[in-house]
């Protein structure tokens, strides 16, 4: 699944994706690199999505406790949607991914951030997206993605 996200980000233009296998290696990707953006699945080894979030969230330096989380996943119940909610993602994704879908959060989570600042693109408990107007072509090609 990495390597058709790869390549649907590389159409984007997105001029650069670091991968991880798995939630630790991705930590430590977070933290080197301090991505614009995560991409991650919900199930993962040697832990999941939801942990992965709990431990970035309570990170002591802020711009890595604030990075943008978007969760790609076949697993998209409600519950674990909710969850995740809960925990701070900025945004969920079904697989299979419809590439303009992706494009969209993408460019939508990136114009936030630009916008509000890192932590106001987090979603709280009982909160929504805000509809912004995006213009994504230099928003998302100038981004540094990591993605696990």
């Amino acid at each position: 699944m990495r390597s058709i996200l790869r390549s649907v980000l590389s159409g984007f233009g997105i001029r650069a994706v670091h991968e991880a296998s798995d939630g630790a290696e991705a930590l430590e990707q977070v933290v080197d690199r301090k991505p614009d953006i995560v991409l991650c699945d919900w199930v993962m080894r040697p832990f999941g999505g939801n942990e992965f979030l709990r431990i970035l969230r309570g990170d002591h330096d802020l711009v890595i406790s604030t990075t943008p989380v978007l969760i790609v996943s076949a697993h998209a119940m409600k519950a674990n949607i909710m969850e995740a909610v809960k925990i701070g993602i900025h945004g969920f994704v079904a697989k299979p991914i419809a590439p303009a879908i992706l494009y969209r959060h993408i460019g939508e989570v990136l114009e936030r951030q630009e916008m509000h600042g890192r932590s106001k693109g987090i979603l709280g408990p009982g909160q929504q997206p805000k509809p912004v107007e995006v213009k994504l072509e230099p928003t998302i090609k100038d981004s540094g993605l990591a993605l696990l």
